[in-house]
């Protein structure tokens, strides 16, 4: 009777040690990939212009990151720049600092990603909202007249 006992609490034990791994091995992967998920740290910051900011092009859009940025044959951290929630639709951006010049005028959301080289996700991102205008001053009331139509 005790070498059956014995024997059961091997497999109980033997059970137990099996259950044990794979409930550990659900609670995530057992290695990290380079560049897999995301970087809990990791921040990134439009810094201008401000939220909400009339512009005129060409201006500049600079952003801000915990991660050193480069080109991502460099191996860096890059920014994914897209306009008006067409995220599919984006630009490789390897620094800080980008050159708007193709939107048209109106109101425009910006929205930056940082990226890992190989163009996963590294958690971090932030978007804005401009107004682009021509360049030329909205008309006033004097330059209107009291008829609004400038006469």
């Amino acid at each position: 009777m005790s070498t059956e006992l014995s024997l059961t609490r091997q497999v109980v034990l033997r059970v137990s040690a099996l259950l044990a791994g794979v409930v550990l091995a659900g609670c995530g992967p057992l290695y990290a990939q380079p560049g897999a998920g995301t970087d809990s740290g990791a921040t990134l910051a439009i810094t201008e212009p401000g939220d909400n900011a009339s512009v005129t092009q060409p201006f500049t859009l600079k952003v801000e990151s915990s991660e050193e940025l480069g080109p991502p044959e460099s191996g860096r951290h890059h920014v994914h720049l897209s306009f008006d929630g067409n995220a599919d639709d984006y630009t490789v951006e390897p620094d800080g600092e980008m050159i708007i010049d193709q939107l048209a005028p109106g109101r425009h959301t910006i929205k930056v990603t940082l990226q890992h080289a190989d163009h996963s996700s590294a958690g971090a991102e932030d978007e804005i909202t401009v107004t682009v205008t021509d360049g030329a001053a909205p008309p006033t009331e004097q330059d209107q007249g009291s008829d609004g139509y400038g006469y």
